[in-house]
């Protein structure tokens, strides 16, 4: 048990930085990007609004402000970056042919490959985009008698630099941040052993006690159930006292052996003796024994078993899971207006690689907190720990042990409003 709750904490805490680092790494280049696509757009619509066509020589003069608010104007556009930038612009007639290509202003494309750039932008639905490296933004012109398209401008601003340094930047961070999760990965594997370690020492601490104790206390209860029986022969069994020494000493002596058979679980000192049994007819004996104490109590169990179903297991610990769970269902099994129950049904059926086995009754309402703790040790839904049930609490607990041991699992349900089911699930082998 602490073993998986060590390997959900380090599961935890790693998917946890994970998507930190996933939202940093990811929200940061995605500004980045957005940032290097707004420039180029705005050194586009500035070559735009030159008429497609070279900077001036000499630029305009241009107000300087304080460096500390030009790291905060994202709108600026720097002179330095208008005069950088290398672009091609292409004129495409209204029949979708290349008139021209004004190369002037770059040297990586030759008239062959800025042709084949425009005719991809042209047949592209989109005014603006990506081609490669190149950002291009297209200027249609329209006849304002007909509204006709005429000859369409593209202009093409390569951008290759600034996408090799954002995608070199990304890499770069993922790269730090893989490393980074390793290394706190490791960390958290370390650290996760000296946080566990307390908490495994009491808990060993625990099992030792229980273990002891229930040794130890088998001995008195064993001499009480002794002397009571002798006791019994020479004033009589009727006798109201010694009837109820008898019965808490069955009651003590049961509580006992179900906090030994845990301990044993806990230490992995349980042996069970694998073996492929008949779990058809297992299920349909246990129904039939507990059909006598079930008609004791106004109930009624009704089997739904499919035949010749067959289980590799300890045939006597899965028999005692079907023993519990019955007898949690009779127990518990709520009475309805009339002071009648519902039939307890059980059902045994296999599921592509599982045998599932499901017990379901009546019962008072269950919320979600309460399933939830169902097989916990000690743990009961009449909090008043009424006696008249004569439970401990221990028994889903037994019975979780049991299934988990033989690779299978069990859960608690309401299928619906007013009902408990129990289900198992058996892997067959």
């Amino acid at each position: 048990m602490l073993g998986r709750l060590r390997m959900r904490f380090i599961i935890l805490s790693t998917i946890s930085l994970l998507l930190l680092l996933v939202i940093i790494v990811v929200s940061s280049n995605l500004l980045t990007y957005r940032e290097l696509v707004e420039n180029a757009d705005r050194v586009l619509s500035a070559i735009a609004d030159n008429g497609g066509r070279p900077f001036p020589e000499h630029p305009p003069e241009q107000k300087r402000e304080p460096v500390f608010f030009d790291h905060f104007r994202r709108n600026r556009l720097s002179l330095e970056m208008m005069y950088e930038a290398r672009f091609f612009v292409a004129k495409i007639s209204a029949d979708g042919e290349v008139i021209s290509v004004d190369m002037e202003r770059i040297a990586m494309v030759d008239e062959t490959e800025a042709m084949d750039y425009a005719m991809t932008a042209y047949q592209k639905k989109r005014v603006g985009g990506f081609i490669g490296d190149f950002r291009y933004l297209k200027l249609s012109a329209i006849d304002d008698a007909d509204h006709d398209k005429k000859d369409m401008t593209v202009i093409f601003l390569d951008c290759g630099r600034n996408l090799f340094t954002f995608r070199y930047s990304l890499l770069i961070n993922c790269l730090i941040s893989m490393a980074g999760l390793a290394v706190i990965f490791i960390v958290v594997v370390f650290v996760s052993g000296k946080i566990v370690k307390p908490v495994s020492e009491s808990y060993e601490k625990q099992k030792q006690f229980v273990s002891a104790a229930g040794h130890e206390i088998r001995t008195p209860i064993t001499i009480i159930d002794a002397d009571a029986e002798i006791l019994g022969m020479e004033i009589g069994e009727e006798n109201e006292w010694l009837q109820d020494i008898c019965k808490q000493t069955k009651r003590m002596t049961a509580l006992t052996n179900d906090l030994l058979a845990l301990s044993r679980m806990d230490e992995n000192r349980q042996q069970f003796t694998m073996i492929d049994f008949p779990l058809s007819d297992i299920v349909e004996e246990t129904v039939q024994s507990f059909q006598t104490l079930a008609h004791s109590r106004n109930r009624n169990i009704k089997a739904q078993i499919t035949p010749m179903l067959s289980c590799r297991g300890d045939e006597n610990s899965i028999r005692q899971v079907v023993g519990i769970l019955l007898d949690n269902a009779i127990k518990y099994t709520a009475k309805k207006p009339d002071g009648n129950c519902d039939d307890i049904v059980l059902k045994l059926e296999r599921r592509k690689h599982h045998l599932v086995l499901r017990v379901k009754n009546s019962a008072s309402p269950v919320s979600e907190e309460q399933l939830g703790l169902f097989f916990e040790r000690f743990y009961r839904t009449d909090q008043s720990r009424n006696s008249e049930t004569g439970g401990y609490g221990l028994g889903l607990s037994i019975a979780r042990s049991i299934v988990e041991a033989h690779g299978g699992r069990i859960a608690a349900s309401v299928p619906e409003t007013g009902t408990l089911q129990i289900t198992v699930s058996l892997p067959v082998r």
